[in-house]
């Protein structure tokens, strides 16, 4: 089996891999032209199925299963997947970037974070991801976090589903591998609500928002235990967001929102109460995949 990619090889037949795009713990994403000259993102999981190793491969093949019946703007699609060699290679949509790098872009302009009406469209379209995953498909995706949400084309995709859950009424179990930056408290207990991926979201928000979390760290251990007894510091926040990111971030999930989009429609009616419509446009301008002023207005109309 193949564990060493390189430029110009082709895993798949007509599959050309051009440039790594990045490399985790559960595999590495290369950029490929696909045939008829259209560009691809392929994602190599490490591990072969039928290995000892291959468990991260096992789980993601049992989320493409999960998945692979879900069609909605903001998600990315899968186009097909192979098992070449042992190991398992995924064809999916090439994204201009994902979240994170958006807010290197604002803070390398001087900026603490992405600007509030601009993330809120991006909040606003992953709500509506999310929430079409939990109501319609009965899904928690339990690994949101800004290397997880892409941009193309200025709107938003969320992806990587490799975590993903099958809620049974209202609970399911989880074995392990969520992010402890962003993971919730009940899923270091063990079980996952509807409400679970609120939580994640709302700590994207305020670090996206801010550049800070509301949960510092550093260690492992260290967020745990402060997911599961301390408060969250939201003082980087804008006084009108905090009491709404505190209550999505409730230890109890029965005290969040009942929905992610009731989550973000909270902040953005909190923000229109508080600023003027001039104040929350008056930001400097990023290029490269930013949103223009119309699509805005549009998606928090």
């Amino acid at each position: 089996m193949p564990t060493h990619w390189e430029s110009c090889a082709e895993p798949i037949p007509g599959y050309r891999l051009e440039e790594r795009l990045g490399r985790g713990g559960f595999g590495e994403v290369w950029k490929a032209r696909a045939p008829g000259g259209l560009s691809k993102a392929i994602k190599f999981v490490h591990g072969e199925i039928a290995g000892g190793d291959g468990h991260h491969a096992q789980q993601e093949l049992k989320a493409l299963d999960r998945v692979r019946s879900i069609r909605h703007p903001f998600i990315l699609s899968t186009e097909r997947y192979d098992i070449v060699d042992g190991q398992l290679l995924i064809v999916m949509e090439l994204a201009d970037c994902n979240i994170e790098q958006r807010l290197r872009q604002h803070q390398d302009q001087g900026l603490p974070g992405i600007p509030r009406v601009e993330l809120l469209g991006y909040m606003i379209e992953a709500s509506e991801a999310l929430d079409v995953m939990s109501r319609d498909y009965d899904l928690q995706h339990l690994d949101i976090k800004p290397q997880n949400i892409f941009l193309i084309g200025g709107h938003v995709k969320v992806a990587d589903f490799g975590l993903v859950k099958d809620l049974e009424g209202c609970t399911a179990s989880v074995t392990g591998g969520v992010t402890p930056v962003y993971a919730p408290p009940e899923t270091f207990d063990g079980w996952v609500s509807r409400n679970t991926d609120q939580y994640s979201l709302a700590i994207v928000y305020q670090e996206l928002l801010t550049g800070h979390r509301p949960f510092p760290g550093p260690s492992a251990r260290q967020y745990m235990m402060q997911h599961l007894t301390a408060e969250p510091d939201v003082s980087s926040l804008p006084a009108c967001d905090r009491p709404i990111v505190r209550k999505a971030l409730s230890k109890d999930p029965k005290d969040r929102f009942a929905t992610c989009r009731e989550f973000v429609d909270s902040l953005r009616d909190a923000g229109r109460q508080s600023y003027s419509t001039t104040s929350l446009l008056d930001s400097p301008t990023v290029p490269t995949t930013s949103v223009s002023a119309e699509a805005i207005s549009t998606r928090l109309a």
